[in-house]
Order: C-alpha cells, then sequence, then structure tokens
C-alpha cells in the first residue's frame, strides 16, 4: 500500500524562541534609541526637519513608527523562515525544502534507513520537541531534522515508511586492514584496544570480552560492520603481544580459541556462520580483524544473566529498548 509523504515542519517552540528574542531586543531598543537621540539629538532634528511630512508628525512619534514597522517585518521574517522550511519523508527519499532561494536538499534514501535516533534536552522533552537522527547504510553522514515536534511519533513514521527487509539483502564487500585503519571508525568500522589485555589498570581483564561482544552483535543486527581488535581509537595499531602473553596458547590460534569461547557464551555459536575471523599484519604488528555479515535472524548479547539487543547508530553500538527492539526486528527480520 502506497503511504502519503509525511511533512514535518520545526516545533512552534523554535518560533517562540526567535519571539522572545525579538522582544528582549525590543525591549532594550528605546532606551538605545534615546541614547543615540542624546548623542545626535542635533544633526538628527535638523535632518528630520527636511522631510515633508515633519510639520504635520513630531520626531517622537516618527521614531515609534519606525521601531514598531521594523519590529513587524522582524516578526514576519522569523515567521517565515520557521514556516517554509519543512522536511519531506515518503517512501524513496527524505528532502529538506527551504524555499525558493535556497532550493531543496536530499538527506537520506528511506530504503536504506537502519534507524532513526531521538536525541532531547532538559527542555525538550518537557515541551516534547527534539532532533531526528536519520541512521542510513548508503550514506556516511547522519542528516539531523532538528527541533522537530512530537519526535518520537515521526521516528515511528519515518520507519513505517522505509522499505522492510532490505539490511537481510546486503552484503559486506571485503576490504584490506589498511583501508579499514586509514578510514576510521564509522558506521560499519569499529576499533578495539584488546580482548583481554586492560592498558589502563596494566593486566588482565575479562570484562573487556563485553564491548567487544557488544560490537559484534550491534554489527549482525545492522547492516554488518569490520571490529578491528588491536587498534585503539585514534587508529594507532597496538597489535594483539600484549593479550597474547595472557593466554596459556600466546599464538593467533590461542586467541581465536579465547575468542570464539567468549563468543558462544555471549552471543551463540548459531551466529559464528556471519563472521571470518582473520589475522593481517600492520606495522609489523599482528591484529584481528572480524568481518560481521548482517544475520538473518536477531541476536542478542547475554552478560550476567543479562540480555540485550543492539544496533549500530553511526560509529557507536546503541541498545534499545523492548519496545524499540520489537520494532526494529519486525522490520529487519520478519518481512
Amino acid at each position: 500500500m502506497q503511504r502519503d509523504p509525511i511533512i514535518i515542519r520545526s516545533s512552534p517552540f523554535l518560533f517562540l524562541k526567535r519571539l522572545i528574542i525579538i522582544e528582549f531586543f525590543f525591549a532594550l531598543l528605546p532606551f538605545l534609541i534615546a541614547w543615540l537621540i542624546h548623542l545626535l539629538l542635533e544633526d538628527l532634528t535638523q535632518t528630520y526637519q527636511i522631510l515633508p511630512f515633519a510639520g504635520s508628525v513630531s520626531f517622537t512619534l516618527f521614531t515609534a513608527v519606525v521601531a514598531t514597522t521594523a519590529q513587524v517585518l522582524i516578526v514576519a521574517i522569523a515567521f517565515l523562515t520557521w514556516y517554509i522550511p519543512v522536511f519531506l519523508v515518503d517512501g524513496h527519499e527524505i528532502v529538506h525544502q527551504r524555499g525558493d532561494f535556497l532550493g531543496d536538499k536530499k538527506l537520506a534514501s528511506t530504503p536504506f534507513i537502519d534507524q532513526v535516533a531521538v536525541k532531547q534536552g532538559w527542555l525538550a522533552k518537557r515541551l516534547n520537541y527534539g532532533t531526528l537522527i536519520i541512521i542510513a547504510s548508503d550514506s556516511p553522514e547522519q542528516p539531523h531534522l532538528k527541533d522537530v515536534p512530537d519526535p518520537f511519533r515521526h521516528a515511528e513514521l519515518i520507519v513505517e515508511l522505509a522499505e522492510p527487509g532490505m539490511l537481510n539483502q546486503v552484503t559486506l564487500q571485503p576490504r584490506t586492514a589498511m583501508e579499514l585503519v586509514l578510514g576510521g571508525e564509522r558506521q560499519d568500522v569499529e576499533f578495539k584496544s584488546s580482548l583481554v589485555w586492560d592498558y589502563y589498570q596494566r593486566r588482565a581483564n575479562k570484562s573487556l570480552h563485553e564491548p567487544v561482544m557488544k560490537t559484534v552483535v550491534a554489527f549482525l543486527n545492522s547492516s554488518g560492520g569490520y571490529l578491528l581488535i588491536g587498534v585503539d581509537d585514534d587508529g594507532r595499531v597496538l597489535g594483539l603481544e600484549p593479550d597474547l602473553q595472557t593466554l596459556r596458547k600466546p599464538n593467533a590460534d590461542g586467541f581465536e580459541t579465547t575468542l570464539n569461547m567468549s563468543f558462544n557464551k555471549m552471543i551463540g555459536v548459531e551466529f559464528r556462520q556471519f563472521v571470518d575471523v582473520i589475522f593481517p599484519l600492520l606495522d609489523g604488528k599482528t591484529i584481528c580483524m572480524l568481518r560481521v555479515q548482517p544475520s538473518t535472524h536477531p541476536a542478542y548479547l547475554v552478560n550476567k544473566g543479562n540480555e540485550k539487543f543492539y544496533i549500530r547508530a553511526g560509529n557507536a553500538s546503541q541498545s534499545l529498548t523492548i519496545s524499540q527492539a520489537n520494532r526494529y526486528i519486525q522490520r529487519r527480520f520478519n518481512n
């Protein structure tokens, strides 16, 4: 069934904020005018007397009319800059329509939307507006729809318009470790310094398995991705040597065995088919590269008796609430 396009205009509170600023400015305007008149009274008065209506309209009334007219024009401009720009969302794309002078700008392709995240500040939560962050697998950027009223409802509407099942058709393309490191972290690339060795505590720390597996789960539930272990957040190659020193079998086989044990326990052996593990050499150091294909069914992270559902959101792994996960799974896996 063809759905009607969604037209999203910024929250009226945005216009209200502009009015408050304008009114605050014009509340101070009389004092500013009085100060200017005091400085330039003689010159202004002489100039005003030249005008043809100076005999019937006093200088004080004239300045009041000018100030009022300016205020009306500024308020009108503020209203038009709020009212005219809209976000138009249909089954094909999200477009920011900014009026005749600025033209339209395409933000994302609707069928490739992976997630719509909502960002709200303290005041925005109470006034029910916020920013929608569009995460799409066909775009490295994350378009922001700012000051959207009822943001969670609009997020649901956008998700409903997105073509279901697109992620199931994605196949992650082979890339070299050097390409990934040079490109930095993003939607489908994540770096982890280690699997076991804690660089802060200077000792082995098995709790580091959890953030590694969380990233793998997020890739499985989204459009896949690459996880490089032995590379820090800045792309500096650290290597696996500190990890290997903590293992009974201090080599790549021992590392993969440890990785598999953690994977089977926290994610499940049935998902191992979606993950390729290789050990490339970078800058003379061995790292571990996981190539994670999107899964055909939902993956969960099980840790200390808790089960969580993660997806990839930009260059981070984000957990979803039960209701959010249910909607996402219906769209992502059940079509």
